[in-house]
């Protein structure tokens, strides 16, 4: 009987553990992931990535004409 009651222990423990790190992980990373995606549409929504796109593309042409690309 104790040696049944023991081995009980140690695979809840066991199943706690991987309950702990890999679902409570992975629901985090969807969350995570959830959060990033949401604020990036954020700026399509309101025309904001082609402003950010517009400066990116001055930024780049900007420091060709200055350093000249051969």
């Amino acid at each position: 009987m104790i040696c049944d009651r023991t081995f009980s222990i140690k695979k809840r423990r066991q199943v706690m553990e991987v309950d702990f790190h890999v679902v409570d992980g992975a629901v985090n990373l969807t969350g995570f992931c959830t959060l990033v995606r949401s604020k990036g549409l954020k700026y399509l929504e309101n025309g904001r990535a082609q402003f950010y796109a517009l400066i990116v593309f001055g930024a780049v042409l900007g420091l060709v004409i200055v350093f000249g690309v051969t």
